[in-house]
């Protein structure tokens, strides 16, 4: 399994928002300047983590993007699903049960569920903490 470059890029991002957690906010272009990424797709993917209610925006002048919540509080694995239209590995692991659609949709739930519970276990002020 390969995740895209918006999980990729949308964590470093919430990793330097935390690093400045009680600070200013971060302007977009110095997060397009440390992540290499351009302004557009930058927008995209802060656009989906707004959305999950993980960042915020400040417009004007002095604004810029800061975590909606304290970094102890946001989970690895909201910024990922956030980002990995919920880490759907494929259809039937929304179902509940066992699929009749594949023999193998008990290995994929089993997957998706340790996948989850991992990224869930690991805050983001554990990762700024390097306490991964």
């Amino acid at each position: 399994m390969k995740l895209s470059s918006k999980t990729h890029y949308g964590l470093m991002a919430c990793h330097i928002l935390g690093e400045n957690y009680e600070k200013q906010p971060v302007p977009a272009s110095e997060l397009e300047n440390r992540i290499s990424v351009s302004g557009k797709y930058l927008e995209k993917i802060m656009r989906m983590l707004s959305s999950r209610k993980i960042v915020s925006a400040n417009r004007g002048a002095s604004g810029g993007y800061y975590l909606s919540r304290p970094p102890e509080r946001i989970t690895i694995g909201e910024i990922v699903r956030a980002l990995e239209d919920d880490m759907r590995i494929i259809e039937c692991v929304d179902k509940g049960g066992a699929c009749k659609c594949c023999p193998s949709s008990l290995v994929w739930k089993k997957l998706y569920n340790g996948i989850n519970d991992l990224l869930d276990s690991i805050t983001l002020k554990a990762m700024l903490d390097g306490r991964v």
